[in-house]
């Protein structure tokens, strides 16, 4: 296993510490540069939908949305609570400055990405050998 933050590609998982599900990070459009035959990220690819999908369901105490959404949780039970709606208003921290990828310092799985609901959005995969 290899020791230290690895370069983030499309399709590494990430969590939200606010959110009750896991995702993906994606890219629509490669930047040209790819790790195991997969497009590498950088700190411009922070859109909402775009990039970061929603988290399930929101437990921020500072989120005001008064909907509830039923869902199934990862461990498969019945959960509701309020729709995550990722408030993404600045670009990954953390990244790898020194790399660029388009231009841009790559991501790392040291990078984090702050949600407007006081969420933290870190990478638990590099994403380079899922499937």
């Amino acid at each position: 296993m290899q020791e230290g933050p690895r370069y983030v590609v499309r399709g590494a998982k990430m969590r939200c510490n606010c959110g009750s599900h896991q995702r993906r990070i994606n890219l629509p459009v490669s930047h040209g540069s790819y790790v195991n035959e997969k497009p590498m990220m950088n700190i411009e690819d922070y859109k909402p939908v775009e990039n970061i999908a929603h988290f399930g369901i929101c437990q921020s105490p500072t989120n005001q949305n008064n909907s509830i959404i039923y869902l199934i949780a990862e461990d498969g039970q019945n959960i509701s609570g309020k729709p995550c709606t990722p408030t993404i208003c600045a670009p990954w921290i953390k990244v790898k400055d020194d790399t660029k990828v388009a231009g841009k310092a790559a991501l790392t799985t040291d990078s984090l990405l702050i949600c407007g609901y006081d969420g933290v959005i870190r990478f638990f995969s590099d994403g380079q050998h899922d499937e």
